[in-house]
C-alpha cells in the first residue's frame, strides 16, 4: 500500500514539475486561471463559472497538477505525436473570449433579475512562466422581484384559462429569473398540445418586462402574450389562430421499411385501429395496446410520448416513429397519424465476462444467454441465461484461510407485455400503466470448502406504472428451496445456533409487494426525492400444507417433506435525496431500514427456548459495496457485539440482525475528464429482536448513538456514460463492539491501512 502510494505522489511530483508552457508560442500566454468575485458579497455559483467562454487546462484537484496538459509537454508540440494526443493542447490566452465573457456574465445575471449589473475584468500576466490569469469582477446591485402578472391571449385561444392553470412557475413576490420564464412557456406549450394543438410552438408566447410602471423600487410587472401563429405582412406581423386537431385514422406499421416505405398488401381493422402488414408476426392487442392515442379524441402529446414509452418497453422494435398529417375535411381539420415500426432480429445472443473484487479477493464471473422474442405472436419474450463464477474467499471460519468458491445458475424467464390472467385483460388498464408480467424458474449451486449448497425456484411477477414517477410490483408466488450437499462438521460446531441456520435446507414461499417512487425528471433537475419500499409475507401457502400433511420434530420444528418451514413478515423501505449544487456535483442523503418478524410456524428449540425464526436468507446485514463499504459483508452488526477484528488474527464471526438501520452521505464530484471523486460516510447496524436478541444485540432506542457504527471513505469513479467502473476505499472510524474496552473509536485505537476496506463495483451504489 505504501508503494503504491508513494508511486502515486512521485506522478502527481513529476506533472506538477513539468514547464506547461513549454509550447506556448513567444508574446503569447497561457490562461491559467479564471476568477470570479462578487463584488457586493456573496459566492459565484458554478452556473455563472460555466458562462466564461475560455476555460483552462482541466486540473487534477490541485491547481498546479494538470495531467492533460502535462503529458503534452512530454511531446514535441506536433498534433500528430504520440503525447500530444494522449495529452491536452495549452489554452492560449484570448483577449476577445475575455471581452464575450464579460458580456455573458451580464446577460446571466440580468437574465436573473439583475438588471443593474456591471462587470469589469482584468488580466495579471506571469511573464516568467507565460502564464495569464484573468479575473472578473461583477456588481450585481438590486434584485428584481415580479409585482404584477398580466396576460394577453388570442380570443380563439381563451378556452384554456391559464390564470388558473394549476403548477404555475411564476407567482407574483418571486425574484425576476429568465430561465423559469422559459420553463413557464414549455409548460403553456405542453398544456395547448394537450389540448388538440398538435404544432404549438412555445415561439408563440412572449413576455414583456417593465421596471417603470411598478408600484414600487426593484420591482418589475411582466405581460404575457399568446397571439398564435407570426406571419410577416409587408411591415406588419398578423397572427394566425393556431388549429385545434382531433385525430382520424391511426394506421400502424409493424414491419416498415424506410427504404421503400409503407407499401403493405393487407389492412385490419382493431379496435378503431388500423393495421397494414405483408405478413402479420403479432397479435393485434400487442401493437394497439401501445396506442395511446384514441380515433376521435383530441391531439394530446402526452399520449404520444406515452406512446413512445410504451414501444420502447416492449423491447421488439428497433425503430418507432409516429407520423401525423394534417387533413381538411367538411366535417372540420383531422390529423392522420402513422406508426412505424422496424423490428428487432427474431433472437439475439449475448455474452458477458467481468472481473469481481469481494474485499480485496478477485475472482472472474461470465454469462452467455439467448432472447427468442415474440415466442407467442403478443410480444412474449423468452430468454435463458447460464452464468459461472470463480472467486478466491475467505472461508466462514478464518479471514487468513482463501478457499475457492465456484457458482454455477441457469434461468428460464419470459416477459409478457400484459397481466398472465386467465380471462381477457384487454382495457383492464389505463394503457399508460404499462401492465406486464414476468414468470421466471432458476436453479444455482455454490461449492465453497465449507459446504455445497443447491437452490432452485421460480416466480410469477406482476407490474405496472401509476404514473411515470410511481412503480409498483407484485410477486403474487416466489417459491425457493435451497439444499445442502454437505457441510464440513469442524465449520459447523464453530457457529451459535442461528449462525447455523444459514447452513440448513430452506423450504420458502411468499408474496411480496413493491412500490417505487423517483421524482427524477430531467438530468438537468436541481434536486428530487427517491422512495422504495418492500413488503414479504412468507409461509402462508406451506403453513396450509404443513396442517395437514406436515410434521413437528422433537425440536419443535414444522417440516414440510422434512424441509423446515418458516411464516414471517418482513419490511424494508430506502428513503434518498438528491441535490444538485452545479450540473458536476451532487450531495446524496440516504435513510434504509427493514424490520422481519417470524409467526405461526417459524419454531425452533434452542435449549430450553422455543423460538420463532425467519429464514436466513432473509435476515438483514451489514457491510458491502452498498451498504456500509468500511466493513466486508457480515463482519459488521450485532449491536455491541464484537464481530470485527483488527489484528490480521482468525475471526470466525459474522452477524445478522432481524432489524436493520442505516444511513448514508456521499458528495460527488469531478476530477478531470470522465474520473468521478467521492466522499462518504456511513453509519448504522443490525440488531436481533422477538426473543433472538442477548444483552449485546438488543436494540433499544435510547442506545441508537451508542451503537452507530460509522465509517468513511474515498472513491473513484470512472463514468463512461453507458456504464461506470467504482473504487470506493472505506476508513472503519466507529465499531461499537470495542464499547467495553473503551476503544469504539477504532481510528484512534486500531491500526489504520491493514483495515482498509477496498470495494470493486460496476454501477453507482445509490
Amino acid at each position: 500500500m505504501a508503494k503504491r502510494l508513494l508511486l502515486f505522489l512521485f506522478l502527481l511530483y513529476g506533472l506538477g514539475a513539468c514547464k506547461y508552457s513549454r509550447y506556448v508560442p513567444d508574446g503569447d500566454y497561457l490562461l491559467w486561471e479564471n476568477k470570479l468575485d462578487l463584488v457586493d458579497g456573496g459566492r459565484a455559483s458554478a452556473l455563472a463559472e460555466g458562462v466564461i467562454r475560455q476555460k483552462p487546462n482541466d486540473n487534477l484537484i490541485f491547481n498546479n497538477v494538470r495531467p492533460g496538459l502535462g503529458l503534452y509537454s512530454w511531446g514535441n508540440g506536433e498534433e500528430g505525436s504520440f503525447w500530444s494526443r494522449l495529452g491536452t493542447k495549452p489554452v492560449i490566452f484570448d483577449i476577445n473570449s475575455q471581452k464575450t465573457s464579460r458580456t455573458n456574465l451580464r446577460s446571466f445575471y440580468f437574465n436573473r433579475g439583475y438588471f443593474q449589473a456591471e462587470v469589469i475584468s482584468k488580466v495579471k500576466y506571469n511573464e516568467k512562466r507565460k502564464r495569464a490569469t484573468v479575473t472578473y469582477d461583477v456588481k450585481r446591485g438590486p434584485r428584481y422581484r415580479i409585482s404584477k402578472i398580466e396576460y394577453d391571449i388570442n380570443e380563439s385561444l381563451q378556452e384554456i384559462d391559464l390564470k388558473k392553470a394549476k403548477n404555475s412557475l411564476i407567482k407574483i413576490g418571486q425574484y425576476y429569473d429568465l430561465s423559469r420564464l422559459d420553463a413557464e412557456r414549455l409548460r403553456i406549450r405542453d398544456i395547448y398540445r394537450n389540448n388538440g394543438y398538435y404544432n404549438f410552438s412555445e415561439s408563440y408566447i412572449s413576455y414583456d418586462a417593465d421596471t417603470n410602471n411598478s408600484n414600487g423600487e426593484h420591482l418589475v410587472a411582466l405581460k404575457l402574450s399568446i397571439k398564435g401563429i407570426p406571419k410577416r405582412v409587408g411591415d406588419s406581423i398578423i397572427y394566425k389562430n393556431p388549429t385545434q386537431y382531433r385525430m382520424r385514422n391511426i394506421h400502424i406499421v409493424p414491419d416498415y421499411n424506410f427504404q421503400f416505405g409503407s407499401k403493405a398488401k393487407d389492412t385490419l381493422l382493431h379496435r378503431n385501429y388500423y393495421i397494414a402488414y405483408d405478413d402479420l408476426a403479432y397479435k393485434p392487442r400487442y401493437l394497439t395496446d401501445a396506442i395511446h392515442l384514441y380515433p376521435g379524441s383530441l391531439y394530446r402529446q402526452r399520449l404520444v410520448d406515452e406512446s413512445y414509452q410504451h414501444l420502447a418497453s416492449y423491447n421488439a422494435f428497433n425503430v418507432n416513429e409516429i407520423i401525423f398529417k394534417p387533413v381538411e375535411t367538411s366535417e372540420g381539420t383531422f390529423l392522420d397519424a402513422e406508426v412505424r415500426l422496424v423490428p428487432r432480429d427474431k433472437r439475439t445472443y449475448l455474452s458477458e465476462v467481468e472481473v469481481t473484487n469481494t474485499s480485496g479477493n478477485y475472482g472472474i464471473r461470465g454469462s452467455i444467454g439467448i432472447i427468442n422474442r415474440n415466442l407467442f405472436g403478443g410480444g412474449e419474450a423468452l430468454s435463458f441465461n447460464i452464468t459461472s463464477g470463480l472467486e478466491y474467499q475467505p472461508t466462514v471460519a478464518n479471514n487468513e484461510n482463501l478457499s475457492r468458491t465456484f457458482e454455477l445458475g441457469a434461468e428460464l424467464r419470459v416477459d409478457i407485455p400484459r397481466f398472465l390472467l386467465p380471462f381477457n385483460t384487454e382495457g383492464l388498464l389505463p394503457k399508460r400503466m404499462l401492465p406486464r408480467s414476468s414468470l421466471s424458474i432458476y436453479a444455482s449451486r455454490i461449492a465453497r470448502i465449507e459446504f455445497d449448497r443447491e437452490t432452485f425456484g421460480g416466480r410469477l411477477s406482476y407490474q405496472w406504472n401509476e404514473s411515470t414517477k410511481k412503480n409498483h410490483k407484485v410477486d403474487l408466488l416466489s417459491i425457493s428451496f435451497s439444499n445442502l450437499f454437505s457441510i464440513d462438521t469442524n465449520f459447523i460446531n464453530q457457529l451459535d445456533p442461528i449462525q447455523s441456520l444459514a447452513f440448513n435446507s430452506e423450504f420458502i414461499s411468499s408474496t411480496s409487494y413493491s412500490f417505487t417512487y423517483s421524482g427524477q425528471e430531467s438530468v438537468s433537475q436541481r434536486s428530487y426525492h427517491f422512495f422504495n419500499s418492500n413488503v414479504e409475507i412468507g409461509g402462508s401457502l406451506q403453513s396450509l400444507l404443513t396442517r395437514s400433511v406436515g410434521e413437528v420434530n422433537e425440536n419443535q420444528v414444522s417440516r414440510l417433506f422434512g424441509v423446515p418451514i418458516y411464516q414471517f413478515g418482513r419490511l424494508e423501505m430506502d428513503y434518498r435525496y438528491y441535490f444538485h449544487p452545479s450540473p458536476e456535483q451532487l450531495y446524496i442523503f440516504r435513510l434504509s431500514g427493514g424490520m422481519i418478524r417470524p409467526f405461526g410456524l417459524s419454531a425452533i428449540s434452542i435449549g430450553d427456548q422455543v423460538l420463532r425464526l425467519p429464514p436466513f436468507s432473509r435476515f438483514f446485514f451489514l457491510g458491502g459495496t452498498n451498504d456500509l463499504r468500511a466493513w466486508p459483508a457480515y463482519r459488521a452488526g450485532g449491536g455491541t457485539a464484537q464481530v470485527s477484528n483488527y489484528s490480521g488474527a482468525n475471526n470466525s464471526s459474522f452477524a445478522i440482525g432481524t432489524l436493520k438501520l442505516l444511513t448514508n452521505l456521499e458528495y460527488r464530484f469531478p476530477i478531470y475528464s470522465s474520473l468521478k471523486g467521492a466522499l462518504f460516510v456511513d453509519a448504522g447496524n443490525i440488531w436481533l429482536t422477538g426473543g433472538l436478541e442477548t444483552e449485546e444485540s438488543r436494540f433499544e432506542f435510547q442506545n441508537l448513538g451508542r451503537d452507530l457504527y460509522i465509517g468513511s471513505g474515498l472513491g473513484l469513479r470512472l463514468d463512461l456514460d453507458f456504464f461506470v467502473i467504482r473504487l470506493d476505499t472505506g476508513l472503519r472510524l466507529r465499531d461499537p463492539g470495542y464499547l467495553a474496552s473503551g476503544d469504539e473509536w477504532v481510528i484512534l485505537s486500531k491500526p489504520v491501512f491493514p483495515n482498509l476496506t477496498y470495494n470493486v463495483a460496476l454501477g453507482y451504489p445509490f
